[in-house]
């Protein structure tokens, strides 16, 4: 299985009046940002089995231009476990439960949240890697994903994707 980490596309910051940090929208320029690096993305790679992505408004408007730019017929999937208070570890269940079937799965969440996911998969130490917002990680998963089991594909960030566009 290829496992796509996704990090948000650009947000309302963070303790803007009249927002909680679950409502937190995309902006205009975090819209259109995200929608030129999903179809450099598009170009990348064929529909994923599965979009998952963290409750939290800003994740799931990115998963949902992703899911239209990669013509995914699912949707997209929450999983409670991408929130950024979340410990990593509990998302591992939910990627095993995909099953052997599964080739390509997109997770769109929060940093850290992403980058110690990243870690615990490949086996490395956390804060090795860090996520711009939209950028794209690659992972490489054996059937039975176990922690420091995958392996790196590609990491690219959301100015690359834009450029593959």
């Amino acid at each position: 299985m290829v496992l796509y980490l996704v990090r948000h596309a650009i947000a309302v910051e963070s303790g803007s009046p009249g927002y909680s940090d679950e409502d937190r929208p995309l902006t205009e320029e975090g819209i259109d940002r995200m929608q030129r690096a999903a179809r450099g993305l598009a170009r990348l790679i064929d529909p994923p089995d599965l979009i998952a992505s963290s409750p939290l408004l800003r994740a799931k408007q990115t998963a949902e231009i992703l899911a239209v730019a990669l013509q995914s017929r699912d949707g997209v999937a929450e999983w409670p476990n991408l929130i950024p208070a979340a410990a990593v570890n509990k998302v591992l269940p939910q990627i095993k439960s995909q099953g052997t079937d599964a080739s390509a799965v997109i997770l769109v969440g929060h940093e850290p949240h992403l980058s110690l996911l990243t870690a615990l998969l490949m086996g490395t130490a956390p804060h090795a890697f860090a996520f711009k917002k939209g950028g794209v990680c690659a992972l490489e998963c054996p059937a039975k994903i176990t922690q420091g089991s995958a392996k790196m594909l590609w990491f690219l960030t959301p100015k690359q994707l834009r450029q593959l566009a």
